[in-house]
């Protein structure tokens, strides 16, 4: 099979990253430790220097177009539901729909929404691509804007509609940060003119390492303090390292 062909999308089957589906724990956001089970889909419109999962958009590497598969909605929702493993009966089923953006594919998400009546449902965005009706009222947004350290052009990876609409639902806004002076860009350009409120806004270290992690996050915390935002790590980092499919 050629790469073109291995990267087209087909109108009823998903394409799907190297990691597929698996079951773990969330690892980001207020749901951080709940046992999910992660759609990792392939394909991103933006391009972040620090991105952790550059083969779902970077062309440079190999598996950017060795590694996608296709499965339809029904197999998708057929493997979602053999990957929870949880023996609780009592424990509400989460599925984690990430990337990659996801919304590129969200025609096929609505499908599989249909068929997972049950799940608690959350989307991983980058805040660029407008979600569906549908999907605003269904599912809970996990939204992470990029800030000017992810050296994506400006007027690419801040869509203030999009924002503001994601704003108005379910949803949380998590900001990747390096430095003190991120604070201001975070407040400038997303939290006061789109009208994020404080309660939604997570600032979370930069680091796909756990020292990266801990360097950073002294300082994310004392921008916390003063400003009321939450503070989180990335769990999956802590437990497992720089390791896919966690």
């Amino acid at each position: 099979m050629s790469n073109a062909e291995r990267l087209t999308m087909h109108p009823e089957s998903f394409k799907l990253s190297g990691d597929r589906a698996f079951y773990s724990l969330q690892g980001e956001g207020t749901s951080m430790g709940e046992p999910s089970v992660f759609l990792r889909l392939h394909f991103c419109n933006l391009h972040c220097v620090w991105c952790d999962t550059p083969y779902t958009w970077n062309k440079e590497m190999p598996e950017y177009f060795s590694e996608p598969e296709d499965w339809t909605v029904e197999q998708t929702a057929e493997r979602v539901k053999e990957l929870w493993t949880c023996e609780n009966p009592d424990r509400q089923k989460r599925i984690v729909i990430t990337g990659g953006e996801p919304l590129i594919q969200q025609a096929k998400i609505e499908k599989l929404l249909d068929l997972l009546p049950d799940w608690q449902v959350e989307i991983e965005t980058n805040g660029t691509t407008m979600p569906s009706d549908k999907l605003l009222a269904r599912c809970r947004f996990n939204c992470s804007p990029k800030l000017a350290n992810s050296e994506n052009d400006r007027k690419i990876r801040i869509n203030p509609e999009v924002i503001r609409a994601i704003a108005r639902v379910d949803s949380i806004f998590k900001f990747v940060v390096t430095k003190p002076e991120e604070l201001d860009e975070i407040e400038n350009d997303f939290v006061k003119p789109m009208g994020i409120r404080v309660e939604k806004v997570i600032l979370m270290p930069e680091g796909t390492k756990v020292e990266a992690l801990r360097e950073h996050s002294s300082a994310v915390a004392e921008m916390a303090k003063i400003k009321g935002y939450r503070v989180l790590s990335r769990l999956q980092v802590e437990l497992w390292g720089h390791t896919r499919r966690t």
